[in-house]
């Protein structure tokens, strides 16, 4: 099992073009022109493509060749504390951090989730790629999401950009990632795709809020949102009337990130995620199904390979808590 479970994650990792290698001909050069071609003649995104021996691509001459990347006190670039933390060189280095070359002490990550009412999700707009603070932009965002054809990826990227969050650190963002990977195919849909046929499945309210007339409460959104309770409690959250009008969920790529961060906050799992809990934070969304052997834990599976993969997209190794539950 360990063996056919590697061998998905390899593959998987393959089509993000993070190991890409033409072997037709060793000249051509990376399908994307923001990879570096290593010495070896791989392609990729990070400093073992972009550092020493780089051959072509936005290699490391000085500085790092993404501007939300730190260069660390050793002079590699990541997007993680140590890189941003004590002894940081370069770029939106934490406060405190930067140095002339003697080693200072790191503050706490710049990320901040925005302030609202009940769930802690604000309408305002996060800061732009390439500002300080912001853990997920254009590039790694476009690693962890790889099988999005580009429109559709820019459009995903400013939505999650205008629900105004973001992760405290990079195991919170790629927690958050992961889920919403696995819940929307990977960004591909914002609808279930047994929608509307399974609707009638979503009819149970264990709340004082009843279904509005001739409307269905199937799965939409970045956390596919079901149920007549959730949308009355996620609108009332959002300041929208999300019970008789669902479809918002689905049509506005803001509101579809709302939503998943509202439940994700107001069920706590910004807690684990922050502490690279992901086994805490599949029981929390799905447990009942996908954890302690429950029937969904194929789908258990799939989820901690994406997580493990989207890890790499934030220069993070293998988790250090065991990611199934």
């Amino acid at each position: 099992m360990l063996i056919i479970y590697g061998l998905i994650f390899n593959i998987q990792c393959l089509s993000t073009n993070r190991f890409y290698r033409s072997f037709s001909d060793p000249l051509q050069e990376c399908p994307d022109t923001k990879m570096c071609k290593s010495k070896w003649g791989f392609c990729g995104y990070t400093e073992e493509y972009c550092g020493a021996g780089c051959r072509s691509g936005p290699c490391i001459k000085g500085e790092c060749p993404d501007t939300n990347m730190c260069k660390s006190k050793w002079g590699f670039c990541g997007y993680t504390e140590d890189y941003c933390g004590a002894g940081c060189k370069s770029g939106p280095c934490e406060q405190g951090g930067k140095s002339d070359g003697s080693e200072t002490t790191a503050s706490q990550s710049s990320g901040s989730v925005s302030s609202a009412s009940q769930s802690g999700v604000s309408g305002s707009s996060a800061s732009q790629s390439g500002v300080s603070g912001s853990i997920i932009n254009e590039t790694n965002f476009q690693c962890a999401f790889n099988t999005l054809v580009s429109e559709i990826r820019t459009e995903r990227f400013n939505g999650l950009k205008q629900s105004g969050w973001h992760a405290k650190n990079a195991d919170e963002a790629a927690v958050f990632l992961a889920h919403v990977y696995h819940e929307t195919d990977g960004l591909k849909t914002l609808v279930e795709y047994c929608a509307p046929g399974c609707g009638s499945n979503y009819a149970e309210s264990w709340c004082d809020i009843q279904a509005a007339p001739e409307k269905l409460y199937y799965g939409r959104g970045c956390f596919q949102l079901s149920y007549p309770c959730n949308y009355y409690a996620a609108g009332q959250s959002l300041g929208l009337d999300l019970l008789n009008n669902p479809d918002l969920v689905a049509q506005r790529q803001d509101i579809a990130f709302k939503t998943a961060i509202w439940y994700y906050q107001a069920n706590k799992m910004d807690v684990p995620a922050q502490e690279g809990d992901f086994a805490a934070t599949t029981r929390i969304i799905n447990g009942k199904l996908e954890c302690d052997g429950g029937p969904g834990v194929a789908n258990q599976q799939t989820r901690v390979a994406t997580y493990k993969r989207i890890r790499l997209c934030f220069s993070l190794g293998q988790p250090k808590i065991n990611p199934t539950c």
